[in-house]
């Protein structure tokens, strides 16, 4: 599977390419969404922000934690979601663990190495813009 990056709008109105891929996302219930999500290797885990996750019916009840990234440090549960990744002939389905961020904070879904890396071979090709994604066999 291949993706051309994506132009994402930044708060400050600028623009910038990015590896980012559509996929839907499935929470509690028969509740689904679509977004474009940013991979993001610097990312440990995948992340959502509240108002998403709240969309998807999820629990915010669990333990919070602090989540530390680019950001600093901000409040976060951990849950789990559906993911769904699909191109063409090709629809890959599994579950990845994910951290909820709390506060107003504005940005995309993030896909982390933890669960969504595991799952493919991944090629950034930065100098054509695009990025692949190979499923691979092989069980972490």
């Amino acid at each position: 599977m291949s993706f051309k990056y994506k132009i994402i709008k930044r708060p400050d109105k600028t623009e910038v390419k990015t590896p980012s891929i559509p996929v839907v996302i499935k929470g509690n219930g028969e509740v689904s969404l679509e977004a474009v999500a940013l991979i993001d290797s610097g990312a440990d885990i995948s992340v959502i922000p509240k108002d998403f996750a709240e969309l998807l019916n999820l629990d915010l009840s669990g333990e919070k934690t602090k989540a530390f990234g680019i950001g600093g440090e901000v409040e976060s549960v951990e849950s789990t979601v559906n993911l769904s990744v699909n191109k063409g002939h090709e629809t890959y389905s599994f579950t990845i663990p994910i951290k909820i961020i709390f506060g107003a904070y504005d940005f995309p879904v993030l896909l982390g190495r933890e669960g969504f890396f595991d799952q493919f071979i991944i090629i950034f090709d930065q100098k054509n813009q695009k990025i692949s994604l190979k499923k691979t066999t092989e069980k972490y």
